[in-house]
């Protein structure tokens, strides 16, 4: 139980990440276009205190701790950043201005978002308190361990952020189960295929198609889990092709924005890719329905997006395409029109009589995207959720006409992963791997670790499920003795003229205003022990990048903004704030999410420094969670309990000594 508690904010800004690579082109180009006169300045500076020429480059980067190499040892960490502010302080205002103003400038031509977005209150509130680069990707974000690495996502960010260790990602055990037999075992999957079989019924399914690699995707999916699908369908179960209907869905968010059709450096090309695969059980005619991710994956709950794709599985609409190679060319026209893969209008693929694929009643239907956000809208349509479905978007602001999801289909369906609880229990939707909660998540343990205090939650809803089911560690309420509030703000919507994700670009600030005034509105109440809230712009505007530059930039200083003013509020309350990011995305030039590191910035409210309690100068997100309840005086951390014999190198710790 905690003692002597420490008030505290935690904000998690969404797709704010560093790139060490693309940051070291800049300040290259920025030294050799420095006035011969600053450049003396720097290297006078750095010889002050016996730092070398080539040392004093780094006096270029805007925030101190991005001119560290991953894992440098703290000590030497800590040298490193006191003497680059040392360096600093030997330089004029008017000096360190120019400079400033030259690394936008020169970053706005690199098209660096992070450093051309004139965001130098952020810059000098990483600079005044402690920032540790914080790993967000990869085996660290409890995925396979992959080369390329596995890119970070929301998702599994926040879990990481709110576990006191490693939680371990679905799509690792599905993984897992593949390569020890398990999967072809699973009794979801093959109950719903045999029963199919039985029946006489196809076998309908979808697939975002990207994550061959950890380059490209595996966000939401894993090609190798499509992989094991077909050869349960086509060789363990002897399914004839002309039984089985697949929907192909586009991604051009995780993966590059054409990628569908184009490959770049070996990556990509997932309708050629798919062609091949299908090919190898002579099924290439089982792929049925084409469509973009914005229709067929949308979490914020827009009926309109949901009705278009019910109407192209059931064979009510789509562009009618005959062969692999008119798919390419809708696709390709759609591209040239200023579209990406991911707003693909419906497509569907004509049988060989010309008749359209259609999904029938008593038909099966699996979905084989592991990440639970993006498929609930698409399953409980299927399953005739109508209720759930029109409470779903009204808490969003969002009205459901909903009578077409009386279909009385009577589908046979299965999810790869569990998607919400109540498809299952009232719908009759099994579930192939069960998500179960995660015992280590700081929330779940707040009754024990806390006490009776109240903590809250805020966001937009479009990320209303990160800052609530995930966050929570995959649990949809809170539990049982937590006091929690949650204040969520619809998102821009249809009457904004945002239809889709691919839309935000329009109000690029998204929701930042209003989630920080519901956090200052919480720090004023003053109920709470702790305040966390997401910011959702820098990832959501970062993904439709690079066309949406501008944007970008404006995304990134919105964010900037609102950290800075809820680090002042913070502040003049006496309350403690935590910054971090769940992964990175606005500091590539892609649509995608990317494996670089984030920050993670520990405010204080007395201005002092935090002690470093660990021994390398390299944060994890599950590090976090530990750290707030440090910070907040809980005197007994969590221990390892669900997953016994865990290597130390994944168990959360602290990462300052708070006195």
């Amino acid at each position: 139980m905690a003692n002597s508690k420490k008030k505290t904010v935690l904000a998690v800004t969404d797709g704010l990440g560093f790139s060490r690579g693309r940051s070291k082109g800049v300040v290259e180009a920025v030294w050799d276009q420095l006035a011969p006169s600053d450049r003396e300045l720097l290297e006078s500076s750095a010889d002050r205190i016996g730092r070398d020429s080539v040392w004093a480059k780094n006096l270029l980067y805007p925030v101190n701790v991005e001119s560290l190499e991953a894992d440098t040892p703290t000590r030497e960490a800590l040298t490193w950043i006191s003497d680059l502010q040392t360096c600093r302080s030997f330089l004029s205002a008017v000096v360190i201005d120019r400079i400033d103003s030259l690394v936008e400038r020169i970053a706005d031509g690199h098209r660096y978002v992070p450093w051309a977005s004139n965001s130098r209150n952020l810059w000098k509130l990483r600079n005044d308190n402690l920032s540790i680069p914080t790993s967000a990707s990869g085996i660290w974000a409890g995925f396979e361990d992959l080369d390329p690495v596995v890119q970070g996502n929301s998702e599994t960010g926040h879990q990481q952020i709110g576990n006191t260790q490693l939680a371990p990602q679905l799509s690792l055990e599905i993984t897992n189960s593949i390569n020890n037999g398990d999967f072809f075992e699973n009794p979801a999957l093959n109950a719903t295929i045999s029963g199919a079989k039985e029946r006489g019924a196809k076998i309908n399914f979808c697939f975002l198609l990207s994550g061959v690699s950890g380059a490209d995707g595996r966000v939401h999916s894993a090609w190798n889990h499509l992989e094991a699908f077909l050869e349960l369908v086509f060789e363990r179960h002897g399914i004839a092709p002309e039984k089985v209907q697949m929907q192909a869905i586009l991604d051009g968010r995780d993966s590059a924005l054409n990628s569908s059709i184009v490959a770049t450096n070996n990556v990509g090309d997932f309708i050629g890719q798919l062609k091949t695969l299908l090919g190898k059980y002579n099924a290439e005619s089982s792929l049925a329905w084409i469509v973009g991710r914005s229709t067929a994956m949308d979490r914020d709950y827009r009926e309109a997006a949901a009705k278009i794709d019910f109407d192209l599985i059931t064979g009510v609409t789509g562009e009618h395409a005959s062969t692999y190679e008119d798919i390419r060319s809708i696709i390709s026209d759609t591209h040239h029109s200023g579209k990406t893969d991911q707003d693909v209008p419906s497509i569907a693929l004509l049988h060989s009589d010309g008749s359209a694929p259609a999904i029938a009643a008593g038909d099966a239907f699996v979905n084989l995207n592991f990440r639970s956000d993006r498929q609930r809208s698409k399953i409980a349509f299927l399953a005739g959720a109508r209720e759930f479905l029109e409470s779903e978007g009204l808490s969003r602001g969002r009205e459901w006409e909903g009578s077409w999801i009386d279909h009385g289909m009577d589908l046979d369906i299965c999810a790869i992963a569990e998607y919400h609880p109540i498809l299952e229990a009232e719908h009759g939707v099994s579930v192939a791997f069960h998500t179960e909660p995660h015992v280590e998540n700081f929330l779940a343990q707040w009754p024990q670790t806390i006490g009776s205090d109240e903590y809250t939650l805020v966001a937009e809803s479009v990320k209303s499920s990160h800052m609530g089911y995930f966050f929570r560690g995959r649990r949809e309420d809170p539990v049982p003795g937590a006091t929690e509030a949650r204040f969520i703000t619809p998102s821009h919507g249809d009457e904004d003229g945002v239809t889709s994700d691919t839309d935000f670009y329009l109000y690029p600030d998204m929701r930042a205003k209003e989630v920080t005034a519901d956090v200052l509105k919480a720090i004023d109440t003053d109920s709470s022990l702790l305040i966390c809230c997401n910011i959702a712009a820098p990832d959501m505007i970062g993904h439709l990048l690079p066309a949406r530059y501008e944007e970008a930039k404006a995304a990134y200083r919105a964010a900037a903004d609102a950290l800075v003013e809820m680090a002042q509020a913070a502040k003049a309350a006496n309350r403690y704030m935590v910054i971090t990011s769940d992964h990175g995305n606005i500091e590539e030039d892609t649509s995608a999410h990317s494996v670089n590191d984030v920050l993670t910035t520990i405010v204080r409210p007395d201005g002092t420094a935090s002690d470093v309690a660990i021994p390398f100068f390299q944060a994890r997100l599950f590090d976090v969670a530990s750290t707030v309840l440090k910070i907040m005086g809980a005197e007994d951390l969590p221990k390892d309990t669900a997953m016994s014999g865990i290597p130390d190198r994944f168990l959360g710790r602290p990462l300052v000594a708070i006195g």
